[in-house]
């Protein structure tokens, strides 16, 4: 992303679909940093108006502490952005509400202005 950055290049649409960079509980302060650094660097290829779609897996980081990464990146990236959807796993992967880890996949639809 960081050379498409560097070509120019802008998008109507990204897409972020990012490995787990939270494996473990200790690994949480530098993961949630990671997160922001990716939507950082997505957030620069979106045209303004454009739709940024960023799915998470991390089970130990919540909705709000996600979506609070992203916001933390568009305010890096000097932009704003709105949450126009969320979306989290289908139903064949149960969340027990007693294990918050069980709600482990998150998608944010955001768009950029």
């Amino acid at each position: 992303m960081a050379e498409l950055r560097s070509a120019g290049e802008r998008y109507d649409v990204v897409i972020l679909d990012p490995p787990a960079f939270i494996r473990r509980r200790k690994e949480l302060k530098k993961g949630a940093a990671a997160y922001r650094r990716i939507n950082e660097l997505a957030l620069h290829l979106l045209k303004a108006g454009g739709l940024l779609v960023s799915a998470f897996c991390p089970m130990h980081l919540s909705r709000a502490e996600l979506i609070s990464a992203v916001q933390k990146a568009a305010v890096r990236v000097g932009c704003q952005v709105r949450l126009v959807d969320q979306r989290g796993q289908a139903a064949d992967h149960p969340i027990h509400p007693a294990i918050p880890e069980t709600e482990y996949l998150k998608t944010l639809c955001l768009r950029k202005s």
